[in-house]
């Protein structure tokens, strides 16, 4: 083998340049492999990103991340972040049904209340819901134990009013997928929690004290999540990693020991002994076998649209950090049209993000807000996704007064940012992953290690190591952490 086949066999091409492609090219990159990395779009990051609006560097993707198991402050360190981690405010968050806007009730995991008794619990369920909730906890652990779903076991064990007013909208608002199309397992540890103690409200409880919990604990940065994005950026052009954007990668071909990249023109883009393939399941799913028809519908998508306004009315926070929308039982959402008051909320969350966050509140002034809503319920596009900026804007600002409990108007707006974003949701019991990835591929993204960074970044390192292993020909790879750590 010549000195060039072996670099070539030697070297990993990473195909997608969001968190997990960056942060699997970092560890391939640190145990001194070369590393190619392309990304269709001209902005790596993926659902980690920033809009300047009236001033201000805003969050339109993730704004925060899940602490448990600190695998992502591990990573910070890593990248010398550690000092632009923040907390957010502890106002909690609220949940709007119907004409009702209440607080949220304590929770370990997806909106389960750990303390059914609560004022809180109270208010959201009234009398007959918390109490039904609150004898769970006596009910044999049999019962909805052979549930396939988050929401066939929470209606068996907690009852219709817990699954439709704080598990629902936790689902949509959190996860993009309704309580029915969600294994136990995509909140993760719930399920083991309630094989373990029988009885969710206790699960609830075991999480919400954890470090591991889901759906706990949350920490932000400073100046938003893109400095991640950017850290990681920078220490790949410094490790040498070859970026490129705004290549479309339409073609991964098995040439002897190596595999070749191609884009629609069929011209060779990249050339390695293995591929991460850190894209969406639909795409990995074509590169891997292009004569497989696509899965049937549109993929799922959310869309952010974020708002500054100067009004101090909001300076109260009145809803604290934000609510969980439930969706109105029966209602159709789905064409655009004109919106009438009492029409439902087409929003499923809003964040008052400047209340919740109070570097940003310093940043922004004392009168100058701001709030994120997010359209986009299962097996809908976004109800705002063909409206132009101003009919989007005037139904945020409906929705937002409604959820807030303040009137808004459109001479308060001071600048506005719309982001649609393709989500994965958790693989729902039985239906995927189905992507069967070749000896050399290695598959990576939140569709195949969960939502949200606490573990998309398990499964990113993972997958380095699993790629660091097919190039290597050797097992070492296989355990332990393949990055030397610290500030490199």
């Amino acid at each position: 083998m010549t000195a060039d086949a072996r670099l070539t066999r030697s070297r990993v091409v990473v195909i997608g340049g969001g968190v997990s492609g960056l942060i699997a090219a970092r560890d391939l990159a640190l145990a001194g492999v070369p590393v190619d990395l392309l990304e269709r779009e001209p902005n790596l990051g993926g659902r980690i990103a920033q809009a300047e609006i009236a001033g201000l560097r805003i969050d339109v993707g993730a704004e925060a991340y899940a602490t448990r198991g600190g695998t992502v402050e591990e990573l910070l360190r890593e990248l010398g972040l550690a000092s632009e981690i923040t907390t957010p405010a502890p106002l909690g968050s609220w949940v709007v049904a119907g004409d009702r806007a209440m607080p949220l009730p304590a929770s370990g995991a997806g909106g389960v209340p750990s303390d059914p008794l609560s004022r809180a619990s109270f208010a959201a369920l009234g009398v007959t819901g918390a109490l039904r909730a609150a004898v769970e906890p006596l009910l044999p652990a049999s019962v909805g134990a052979d549930s396939e779903t988050l929401a066939d076991l929470v209606r068996a064990r907690l009852g219709s009013r817990v699954l439709d007013r704080l598990v629902r909208p936790v689902s949509l608002g959190v996860y993009s997928t309704a309580p029915e199309r969600m294994p136990i397992d995509a909140i993760p540890g719930l399920g083991t929690a309630f094989a373990r103690r029988g009885s969710l409200v206790r699960a609830a409880r075991d999480l919400r004290d954890s470090r591991t919990a889901a759906g706990g604990a949350v920490s932000g940065l400073q100046g938003g999540m893109g400095e991640l994005v950017h850290r990681l950026v920078e220490e790949l052009e410094r490790l040498g990693v070859r970026i490129r954007t705004e290549v479309d990668v339409c073609a991964i071909e098995r040439d002897g020991g190596d595999w070749t990249v191609r884009d629609a023109s069929g011209a060779e883009q990249a050339r390695g002994g293995a591929i991460v393939l850190a894209v969406d399941e639909r795409t990995a799913a074509r590169l891997i076998d292009p004569a497989v028809e696509p899965a049937s519908g549109e993929p799922e998508r959310v869309e952010v649209i974020a708002l500054v306004l100067d009004d101090g009315r909001l300076t109260r926070a009145p809803r604290g950090t934000g609510a969980l929308v439930a969706e109105a039982e029966g209602t159709d959402l789905g064409s655009p049209r004109a919106h009438h008051h009492d029409d439902p909320i087409r929003a499923k969350a809003l964040t008052h993000a400047s209340a919740k966050w109070p570097v940003l509140a310093r940043r922004a002034g004392q009168d100058r807000q701001v709030i994120r809503l997010s359209y986009g319920r299962t097996g809908r596009v976004p109800e705002t996704e063909q409206l132009d900026d101003s009919a989007a804007m005037h139904l945020a600002l409906s929705d937002a007064s409604r959820i807030l409990g303040v009137t808004l108007h459109a001479a308060s707006v001071r600048g506005m940012a719309r982001r649609i974003w393709q989500v994965s949701g958790p693989i729902v019991s039985g239906e995927g992953p189905h992507v069967q990835a070749p000896a050399g591929v290695v598959l990576a993204g939140d569709w195949v290690s969960g939502t949200g960074l606490a573990s998309v970044i398990p499964g990113a390192r993972d997958a380095a190591r699993l790629a660091l292993r097919a190039v290597s020909g050797s097992d070492a790879a296989s355990t332990g952490p393949i990055t030397t750590g610290g500030n490199s």
